[in-house]
């Protein structure tokens, strides 16, 4: 068994996940994530997905025959994806900060895919951005995250229940830097 920390921090493997985050439910066939993950090879993406799948961070919801292939359609294990605070505090400073580079990193490459979609006549951007200094006590920091929490749950879970109705998906990413 790998380390998950190394498994998740790969750029192609976060880009696998964020594409499955997307559809929960049914999941994404292989041929799918290609059309999606547009600038991985094909070869180098079902390597990343074997490993996701040997790791049990995906699994496999159903499959389909298609001529003599049968296609599989892969979903996110609900937690798979997420560093423990064990696994974390398990992790040498370079292996954090190596985490977080490529975690702004897969940020900035959604960023500018959405960009490059924005029509030209409509140049409405509904992006935000915040940067925010919280003087708080422990306490107060601990109720901050569990309710921070408990918000992007409830939103998270919401989005199963909003299939029938006219949705977009927004990425919220937040980061929390604790001053030295």
């Amino acid at each position: 068994m790998r380390n998950k920390a190394e498994v998740l921090m790969h750029p192609v493997r976060m880009k696998i996940l964020q594409a499955l985050m997307h559809d929960k439910e049914e999941g994404l066939s292989t041929l799918e994530m290609i059309s999606v993950i547009k600038d991985v090879p094909q070869a180098t993406l079902y390597r990343h997905i074997q490993i996701l799948v040997d790791e049990n961070i995906i699994k496999i919801v159903k499959e389909r025959k298609v001529r003599s292939v049968t296609e599989k359609f892969y979903a996110v294990n609900e937690g798979a994806a997420k560093l423990s605070k064990e696994d974390w505090t398990q992790l040498t400073i370079k292996q954090k900060l190596n985490y977080v580079s490529y975690y702004q990193l897969a940020l900035l490459s959604q960023y500018q895919n959405y960009l490059h979609s924005i029509d030209e006549e409509d140049l409405t951007d509904l992006a935000t951005f915040s940067f925010i200094d919280l003087t708080l006590t422990n306490d107060q920091f601990k109720n901050f995250e569990n309710e921070l929490n408990d918000l992007i749950n409830k939103y998270y879970n919401m989005a199963d229940s909003n299939k029938e109705i006219d949705t977009e998906t927004k990425t919220i990413a937040i980061n929390i830097i604790p001053k030295p």
